[in-house]
């Protein structure tokens, strides 16, 4: 197979180059390498990213760092695919994977970065994409965007943990999908109650309820202290509605009640 190298001819005397991409449905980009380096995310649709290692599916929310030296392509599925891409010079990269607190994201070796993202993140990158393609953009700009999204899709957790629970927990943080409880985990994750119960209980040392709950938990905790929702609120939209039972769960995540936890960050605002 032909692999054709896609040049950047400095980015139209820019930076770097910043698109939204809609491909129709089964649209095929070909195999392809680059002069430069690049990240995308999906926004809508379905497809797979080709790469040496196999065709990986791609949904909404997915998130993918390339480097100048991966061989890859996309096939659109049923549905079309909608990505929004940012290219830039390897000389960003190379600059900036020196200090960096979080892994690097375009460092050599293995398949190209690929992780899947809570709506959150995604709305945030959105944010950034409104943000560099503002007139004046420096390269301060870019460098601020590229720290924050290899936070973004860092691994944080243990590296041997199955791969899809990982991505599976990810996407139940997004609100959308907290009510549904370990039915909504099971289907993230692919598998059945029993199975999803015996992977949390290898991998975490709790049952499915019990992690649901964390994840539920730390979130409700994260509202608390940043915004000024009511507290019957926060339970409710994490799947807890039952007041006492959420006030005990969090005290012993926590150690403190909810409003105790909302007036120890909010209490740094307050007059002297």
């Amino acid at each position: 197979m032909r692999v054709i190298t896609w040049k950047h001819e400095g980015f139209g005397g820019k930076l770097f180059h910043v698109a939204r991409h809609g491909l129709k449905p089964h649209t095929i980009i070909g195999t392809h390498r680059h002069e430069f380096e690049e990240c995308f995310w999906v926004e809508k649709g379905d497809g797979w990213h080709v790469t040496s290692a196999g065709e990986i599916p791609l949904q909404p929310g997915d998130a993918l760092c390339i480097r100048a030296t991966d061989e890859h392509g996309l096939r659109a599925g049923a549905k079309g695919l909608g990505v929004v891409n940012i290219s830039f010079p390897c000389s960003f990269s190379k600059r900036l994977a020196a200090c960096s607190s979080a892994p690097w994201p375009w460092k050599s070796g293995g398949t190209p970065r690929h992780q899947a993202l809570p709506q959150a993140a995604i709305v945030r990158l959105n944010a950034w994409t409104a943000e560099l393609i503002q007139p004046g953009v420096s390269n301060a700009d870019l460098d601020a965007f590229l720290f924050d999204l290899a936070r973004l899709v860092a691994p944080h957790a243990q590296p041997d943990l199955p791969p899809r629970l990982v991505t599976a927990c990810l996407a139940f943080k997004d609100v959308r999908h907290l009510a549904g409880g370990t039915a909504a985990l099971a289907r993230l994750t692919g598998c059945g109650p029993a199975h999803l119960n015996r992977l949390c209980r290898h991998w975490h040392q709790c049952t499915a309820s019990e992690l649901v709950a964390r994840l539920r938990l730390d979130w409700a905790a994260r509202e608390l202290r940043l915004t000024a929702r009511p507290i019957s609120d926060i339970a409710e939209t994490c799947g807890m509605p039952h007041l006492g039972h959420f006030y005990r769960r969090f005290r012993t995540r926590f150690g403190t009640t909810p409003k105790a936890w909302r007036d120890a960050a909010w209490g740094l605002f307050a007059p002297t």
